[in-house]
């Protein structure tokens, strides 16, 4: 069964189309070359409390299997995204970012600023991605191992 994705890039300067929103255009282009069905697509802004209600009910709709999140991970003020995820999820998954970041660091040394999380609301995986879509593109070489795995084991039926 395919994975039902969602795509929420975070940023004021999406909504007001001072920036193009391309980091989700490669990430969508990825999931659907991975056979992924793309749930839903949409730009939000900065407001981390928006944020959070828009997570749970995508979360609670139990239509959607991993929720990507792209931008606002960073340092400026209004990077929020993780703090945002803090009252929406209920098991942390560190070890996603954490490989993330890791392998970026690599190209990037600047990727240590970043503080995105992955965790799990019910049965839905939450994760933060960078903005840009290079450090999209290589986020997703190292998640496709690991998120039909993580999407197989909380979709197991409660015995």
């Amino acid at each position: 069964m395919p994975i039902q994705a969602t795509i929420l890039t975070i940023g004021d300067k999406y909504v007001n189309g001072s920036v193009h929103d391309e980091a989700a255009d490669i990430l969508e282009s990825i999931c659907r070359k991975m056979g992924w069905d793309l749930v839903h697509r949409q730009i939000l802004g900065d407001d981390p409390e928006a944020l959070a209600g828009y997570l749970l009910q995508l979360a609670d709709s139990g239509k959607v299997d991993v929720i990507f999140t792209i931008d606002g991970i960073g340092l400026l003020p209004t990077d929020r995204v993780p703090e945002a995820m803090h009252p929406v999820c209920e098991k942390w998954i560190p070890g996603l970012a954490e490989i993330m970041r890791h392998k970026a660091f690599e190209k990037s040394p600047a990727v240590a600023l970043t503080n995105g999380l992955a965790g799990l609301r019910g049965k839905t995986l939450i994760i933060n991605l960078p903005g840009t879509p290079t450090a999209v593109k290589d986020a997703l070489d190292i998640l496709k191992p690991v998120v039909r795995y993580a999407v197989d084991q909380f979709k197991v039926p409660s015995a």
